[in-house]
């Protein structure tokens, strides 16, 4: 059994393993090239999909998807279209810094998205990716003001849609925000005690998003000499590998380093939109509404304090529920637009198809058992046969009813069918059906999502060796846990993998229960989740 010694786990949102060994080969990473030379390196598969939301989530609780029930930035309200959107009161699961508390490690946790709102943890927190604007984002609530006369200009993120032809200056303003958030954990670091300590930071996330084309360029030197963009995005990947190189310093010798990544990245051409497609293959039916009559009289309602939450409160009070329920429900623009009634089944982002099924959606029309087992074989069929715009190849590698990916006690949470474009270059981040085409080019986005992240190991504990092979995001918690000294949770889906490390080191592992975690309730207001909707559509995952 390892000693208990301390972990910092470094996250780079969207690090791909490919370009960081290309970029290490280069000398651009001198301080991930120092881990990799005497550590381990290899390729950590992101969830399906490979989104922000459910990776960080099953990388922090050691659980699947199946287990956690979170695929995407939002999740299903019972007999909803509509989806609300994830935080961490939607996580059942103890995080993995929890667990550490509850054996005595303090932490010091930095910038970790979707902790909000804050669960308290024996330690320090900051919150990260969702936070609502102007909610208090600390544990205790009281560092906050410290915080703030400490890193004055701390922000946690920025909406990188906002600077559409404006590259420079979102590099510019990135290195800023990251340079504070590394500024702030060199100050936790050395003024709080801590044993465990996280920190993500999320600028290579949204630069690729934007500016693939100039980053799969940062280690061309004629490129960087002839282009400024480029020189820049090369600056940002330089600058923070030098910052993680502080934070290493900072933390000591002696410590264990884990470097993660929740997805990886490639370039991107198109956008699909799904609904579209289900409109043109008859399998979802429009109707022919006023959706911007719709969207003035959300405004108006809203303008005088009447919300949909409002009204189904309401409704819920004077024991009519399922009436106000359905008519809230056609408020929305995206449900008034579809006929229900001929509508066999929808996409909701990211990945996932939903069959309108009876008992389970508002308007269900298709009863369980053999019709729905039906309508997913159809859809199946006919996803299988989508071509390829470029080439009239097939255009979906992966498509798999759910029960063929997931396991675990909330499958019945996710959606029916799910696809996966692997290295194609598409994606499908938006529900939109009244659009004029399935294939539609981004505004700016050139860059998005791929499932092979990067993981990166050094330490004391840690064996010096080829790449680890076979690793998955919910691994990380469990092996994390044992390079602490602790015992492994029992619910965790993740894997220990004894070839991680130094002889000994994995000898005597052990799994015991821990239960503690979430409470399941919906933990942000109505206001939050509209703040929180708009950082989305800022981040380009809601249209």
């Amino acid at each position: 059994m390892a000693a208990r010694r301390k972990l910092a786990i470094l996250g780079i949102d969207g690090a791909d393993p490919r370009n960081t060994r290309r970029w290490i080969d280069k000398g651009i990473l001198p301080n991930l090239g120092r881990i990799a030379s005497r550590g381990r390196m290899g390729i950590l598969q992101s969830t399906y999909p490979p989104v922000t939301a459910p990776a960080w989530i099953s990388l922090i609780t050691g659980e699947s998807p199946g287990h956690h029930g979170i695929v995407g930035f939002a999740a299903p309200s019972t007999g909803e279209y509509t989806r609300k959107v994830v935080n961490s009161s939607s996580v059942q699961a103890p995080l993995l810094w929890e667990i550490a508390g509850e054996h005595g490690s303090p932490g010091v946790v930095v910038n970790v998205p979707l902790t909000y709102p804050i669960r308290p943890l024996r330690g320090v927190l900051v919150s990260g990716m969702l936070t609502p604007e102007g909610a208090g984002f600390t544990y205790p609530p009281e560092y906050q003001a410290e915080l703030h006369l400490l890193q004055p200009d701390y922000e946690i993120d920025l909406a990188w849609q906002d600077y559409k032809d404006r590259g420079l200056d979102m590099v510019r303003d990135l290195k800023k925000i990251t340079l504070a958030q590394k500024e702030l954990c060199e100050k936790l670091l050395a003024s709080k005690p801590w044993e465990f300590f996280m920190v993500v930071f999320t600028g290579a996330d949204r630069i690729q998003h934007c500016l693939y084309d100039h980053v799969m360029k940062i280690d061309d030197d004629a490129a960087c000499r002839k282009d400024v963009l480029t020189a820049a995005v090369r600056d940002f990947f330089m600058c923070l590998d030098e910052w993680l190189g502080d934070l290493m310093e900072a933390a000591g010798p002696d410590t264990n380093y884990l470097v993660v990544s929740d997805h990886g990245f490639g370039p991107v051409d198109q956008s699909v939109y799904f609904n579209r497609w289900l409109a043109d293959e008859g399998l979802l039916v429009l109707r022919q509404a006023n959706t911007e009559s719709l969207r003035r009289w959300k405004r108006i309602l809203n303008s005088v304090g009447i919300k949909r939450s409002t009204l189904t409160a309401m409704g819920r009070a004077v024991g009519l529920s399922k009436v106000v329920d359905a008519k809230v429900q056609r408020l929305n623009p995206f449900v008034a637009g579809i006929d229900w009634s001929r509508t066999r089944a929808y996409y909701h982002p990211t990945n996932g198809f939903y069959v309108n099924l009876k008992g389970r959606e508002m308007f269900g029309t298709i009863e369980a058992g053999s019709e729905y087992e039906s309508v997913r074989a159809d859809l199946i069929a006919r996803l299988e046969n989508m071509r390829d715009p470029r080439n009239g190849g097939r255009l979906i590698p992966i498509v798999k009813r759910r029960e063929e990916i997931f396991k675990g006690p909330r499958l019945d949470q996710l959606p029916d069918v799910f696809v996966e474009f692997l290295d194609q270059p598409y994606d499908a981040f938006m529900q939109d059906y009244d659009v004029p085409s399935v294939f539609m080019k981004g505004d700016w986005a050139n860059g998005t999502h791929r499932r092979n992240g990067l993981f990166m190991a050094a330490g004391p504990d840690i064996a010096h060796g080829p790449d680890l092979e076979g690793l998955e995001i919910f691994d990380v918690a469990p092996n994390a846990l044992h390079l602490m000294g602790y015992p492994i949770s029992a619910h965790m889906d993740g894997r220990f993998r004894r070839d991680l490390f130094v002889p000994g080191v994995a000898d005597g592992v052990r799994v015991e229960a821990f239960t503690a975690g979430g409470d399941g309730r919906d933990g942000i207001t109505p206001e939050e989740e509209r703040d929180l909707e708009e950082k989305l559509r800022g981040l380009g995952y809601l249209s």
